[in-house]
């Protein structure tokens, strides 16, 4: 019985997968910022301050490229520290930090880009939204893959969003 469970959980899970794939999903790339990411629809781009303890000023630029679809929103987020002495793992565990402070962590284990570590989180609060971050520190840049994913939702993939935008997103250096 468990294993005709687990085979019908997989089956969605590739289902939705399988939509974002082939169900209007594409690659925007963003050379100056160093990444291509596939995205539901086209991404809003936009620039505001990152605050940090870092640096003695407090903030640091970052570009925000994300889409609400029907609820869900997917966002690749770019703080620039190119001007400052940031240490990769110290700003890691403050993105870390932040993310895990809305809420209770249910994954925490260590990420990969090529050959960049970092960490992927996934917190869910008392509402029931989860956060899935994917925390990177390339070459003074810090890249977080997020999803925020609200418990009601009308986003047509599905729950195998949230994997498929990680796993699509690739660096362009």
């Amino acid at each position: 019985m468990r294993a005709i469970a687990l085979f019908g959980v997989a089956g969605v899970l590739f289902a939705g997968a399988a939509y974002a794939a082939e169900g209007g999903w594409q690659e925007f790339s963003y050379p100056e910022a160093g990444f291509a990411a596939q995205y539901p629809d086209r991404p809003r781009v936009e620039v505001r301050d990152y605050k940090t303890t870092q640096i003695p000023e407090g903030v640091v630029k970052e570009r925000i490229y994300s889409v609400n679809s029907g609820g869900v929103v997917y966002a690749v987020q770019i703080a620039d520290f190119t001007r400052t002495r940031a240490q990769k793992d110290r700003t890691i565990d403050e993105a870390a930090k932040n993310l895990i402070g809305l809420g209770k962590v249910t994954h925490d284990v260590s990420g990969r880009i090529d050959w960049n570590y970092g960490r992927e989180i996934r917190v869910e609060d008392n509402d029931g939204t989860s956060y899935t971050d994917a925390i990177f520190f390339i070459d003074s840049q810090l890249y977080q893959i997020k999803v925020t994913y609200p418990l009601a939702n009308t986003d047509p993939v599905g729950s195998s969003g949230i994997h498929f935008f990680q796993q699509a997103f690739r660096l362009l250096h």
